[in-house]
């Protein structure tokens, strides 16, 4: 196939320009609304940095660096961000900033990969619905935060057999275990309660009365997340049990908030971002010098940073460490290709993507400060480790550093602020992914644009409905499941996939070769961008994916016991209706492209005509290498090497 140099086109945001023998014909779909752009560049740097910093960084960057070697999983980190991070971040802005298109429409590049675009949405339509639960948790606290006495500090008469503590205690056996370590160690241990206490005590026995029913002593906090705030099953059952009502109100404002705040697309959430992107950082540096004061800090900041170098050598640093950074970034989500698509297409997205890279990698570290100074204090006022107090993912956010918070003077000042943070750094990310599925759609039948107010609440309103499940006793199962098959091991796949399409089947020449006419110059140092695009982020990427295929191992209910088969079953069927696109569109489009085999793969793989830069300002020449702004001049709006077969 070949472009005639008498018929050449340049799609513009619905606009067709096509050349025919120097005259030129405007056709313009009065029914299409223009997809529109963002109001200035920091509306979308912020919501760029609102998408990548989000709830994870948190609580789930500081505890992973605790468990994984200190320093040296932040040197693993790093590393890998170099590595796949910034090079993937960096593709996807290019390839939405060209092209003006969002996750789906891009795949012009590459028709027969549209697959992945359709996956990203579905991917993100799967984390939104959970994502706001998740919210919705935040403003349970929040609003919690307001009583009198924190709820989460004062044990239920009900909860005492349970073993609740208004403050976490260490466990001790009983004196009749391990005697003879006791008596050498010379260790508290626990009363029995009864006259057997005396003769221990002459026996030596460090014979100490506990405050606590049951064998394990369980936080306050604990208690109050799993039997206030959600209700939590005993096990994964069948029937979920009704929704609980203060938690399913809590979701509906979660939603209103963002449907309120997307109401206009970008328009109305650029605006917004200008808040809840930069809020989060003010209560982090109050958190932080407030964190920094307490006695007992430093404990917990050597916990964090102190490195165990010998853990660089174990490849599970590395791979959380990759999962880390992979997921925080929020590459291969749809969001970054879509916030590109509304950039104006000479914009400085190289330092952009650097800018945004570095601001999650700090935010992250910042968070690490304030959370493990907290728990320092904590560890020194209760006498326990730090080890014994922190707690990851969940525990992290809404049992230890609750917790930690209600020891500070005045605890319900600084849990409403800790919590209105929480619920300002997902709401950025809320953004991002209902948006990336909105523009999906719109991309795909332009005429919907002019409906876009009513797309994104009737979107709202069936999110809210299909959430639902996730409020009910089962529904922090539902939400690990959703989490576990629905994103974390489906865009490693897609990650993978879009590799592939993009720098071997694309090709990472003609890559680089869009950047050069988009920004007017190559992306410095070239030859690390091509070691990274050709060999490094595919290799590495496709590594992580297949050991997460060998080393699977399915969510547990708790320790020791994994989610029964069916819901094992049903998380499966999630990951299959995500990821079916992929190889179904490549196979339909195979299908219905004439030809033999060989002819029809090559021309399911090289990019449709009408693929080529988001400018009606300039138009490329292959042949000289110019660009130019007289389209009389140009023999091709954009050329693509491997249309010339």
């Amino acid at each position: 196939m070949s472009l005639d140099t008498k018929d050449s086109y340049n799609i513009n945001n619905g606009l067709a320009l096509k050349e025919r023998n120097g005259d030129v014909d405007v056709n313009v779909d009065e029914d299409t609304e223009d997809r529109g752009q963002w109001g200035s560049k920091w509306e979308f740097i912020l919501s760029c940095i609102g998408l990548s910093v989000g709830l994870g960084n948190v609580w789930r960057f500081p505890y992973l660096a605790y468990e994984n070697g200190g320093a040296a999983f932040l040197i693993a980190y790093l590393v890998l961000q170099f590595l796949i991070g910034k090079p993937m971040y960096f593709m996807e802005l290019v390839m939405g900033q060209f092209s003006g298109l969002g996750p789906t429409g891009v795949w012009k590049m590459n028709p027969s990969a549209k697959g992945i675009g359709i996956s990203m949405a579905l991917i993100s339509l799967v984390v939104a619905i959970y994502y706001n639960v998740i919210m919705a948790y935040t403003l349970i606290y929040f609003f919690s935060s307001m009583q009198k006495t924190l709820p989460w500090t004062v044990c239920e008469d009900e909860w005492l057999p349970l073993g609740c503590v208004e403050q976490s205690t260490q466990k001790l056996d009983y004196c009749s275990m391990n005697i003879t370590q006791l008596l050498t160690d010379n260790r508290a241990c626990r009363c029995f309660l009864n006259a057997t206490d005396s003769i221990l005590s002459d026996q030596g026995f460090n014979c100490t009365n506990v405050t606590y029913q049951g064998d394990v002593p369980v936080p306050v906090a604990q208690l109050y997340f799993d039997k206030t705030v959600i209700n939590k099953a005993d096990d994964f059952y069948p029937d979920t049990g009704n929704p609980q009502w203060k938690l399913a109100l809590c979701l509906l404002l979660s939603w209103i908030v963002v449907v309120l705040c997307l109401v206009r697309g970008i328009k109305s959430s650029g605006k917004v971002v200008y808040f809840t992107a930069t809020f989060p950082y003010v209560i982090l540096l109050i958190l932080l010098i407030r964190g920094a004061t307490l006695d007992g800090a430093i404990d917990g900041v050597k916990y964090f940073l102190i490195p165990e170098w010998s853990k660089l050598a174990d490849l599970k640093v590395w791979v959380a460490a990759a999962g880390q950074m992979f997921f925080s970034l929020s590459v291969s989500f749809g969001g970054i290709i879509m916030f590109g698509s509304y950039n104006k297409f000479s914009n400085n997205v190289y330092g952009d993507a650097l800018l945004i890279a570095v601001m999650d990698l700090v935010t992250s570290i910042i968070a690490g400060f304030v959370i493990f100074t907290t728990f320092g204090a904590l560890a020194k006022k209760t006498g326990l480790e730090v080890s014994e107090v922190a707690r990851g993912g969940y525990g992290l956010a809404f049992v230890a550093y609750p917790e930690a918070l209600s020891n500070l003077p005045l605890p319900q000042l600084w849990s409403v602020l800790f919590f209105f943070m929480l619920f300002t750094l997902g709401l950025d990310s809320e953004f991002a992914l209902l948006e990336t599925v909105l523009t999906c759609i719109q991309d795909e039948f332009p005429k919907l644009r002019k409906y876009k107010s009513h797309m994104c609440i009737g979107l709202g309103v069936i999110c809210f409905f299909m959430a639902l499940p996730c409020v009910t006793p089962t529904g922090d199962y539902i939400v690990g499941l959703m989490d576990s098959y629905g994103a974390d091991f489906s865009v490693l796949c897609v990650a993978t996939c879009e590799c592939v399409s993009v720098l071997w089947v694309y090709g990472v020449t003609r890559f680089i070769k869009d950047i050069e006419f988009m920004l007017g110059k190559t992306p410095a140092p070239t030859t690390y961008w091509l070691f990274c695009w050709v060999l490094a982020s595919p290799l590495l990427i496709g590594g992580l994916f297949a050991y997460r295929l060998i080393e699977y191992v399915p969510p547990k209910v708790k320790d020791g016991v994994f989610f029964p088969d069916f819901a094992q079953i049903i998380g499966w069927c999630v990951t299959a209706i995500v990821l079916c696109p992929i190889p179904l569109y490549f196979v339909y489009k195979f299908i219905i492209t004439p030809g033999k085999v060989t002819e029809r793969l090559r021309i399911v793989t090289t990019p449709a005509a009408d693929w080529g830069p988001n400018t009606k300002e300039k138009l490329y020449n292959p042949e000289s290498h110019l660009m130019s702004t007289d389209i009389g001049k140009a023999a091709y709006a954009y050329d693509n090497p491997a249309s010339q077969l």
